[in-house]
């Protein structure tokens, strides 16, 4: 027969193993959401322009951006831009997709400036850089005093993350 003693004893015993048990799925579901947050394929894009410096878009900013996964980046005809991206895998597994970079004016492509197809290892980053010269650029439709956009649109497996360049014309001397 139990005692007062034992009694106390066995249920503070099993008052210690739920707590025990309790704190272990509390901390087992937030090490999950921690875990859950950090792995994954991030893009990140920086462009640098005369005018505005260097402009990093991040992956939170893709995600969670209102303008459909669009960026915006201003500079000035005949200005170059440095684009930098990086593709980075936070996964267990190797990452392989095909990465396209091109210019388009509107729905319609004007050039492909990479085309590749990509291997990157697992928590390994593949960096791809290029530089556009505005000055070159300017359709033959919008007069030389006008400005302009056009977009840089990097595609890769079914992502597309689209940067919207407006470029300002140079001032025309009017004689």
């Amino acid at each position: 027969m139990p005692t007062a003693k034992t009694k106390s004893k066995s249920s503070l015993l099993k008052r210690n193993i739920y707590l025990g048990l309790t704190l272990a799925f509390f901390l087992s579901l937030i090490s999950v959401f921690v875990f859950d947050g950090y792995m994954g394929v991030y893009d990140t894009v920086r462009v640098t322009t005369t005018q505005e410096g260097e402009q990093v878009m991040e992956p939170d900013s893709w995600l969670h951006d209102d303008y459909d996964y669009r960026h915006y980046v201003w500079t000035e005809e005949g200005q170059d831009i440095s684009f930098h991206y990086e593709l980075e895998n936070r996964c267990l597994s190797d990452y392989t997709a095909n990465v396209e970079v091109a210019i388009w004016f509107g729905e319609t492509k004007h050039s492909t400036l990479l085309s590749q197809a990509v291997t990157v290892p697992s928590f390994d980053t593949e960096e791809f850089s290029w530089t556009i010269a505005t000055g070159t650029l300017r359709p033959g439709d919008i007069a030389a005093n006008y400005d302009f956009e056009f977009s840089v649109v990097i595609e890769r497996d079914g992502v597309e993350l689209r940067i919207v360049v407006h470029v300002s014309a140079r001032e025309v001397e009017l004689k």
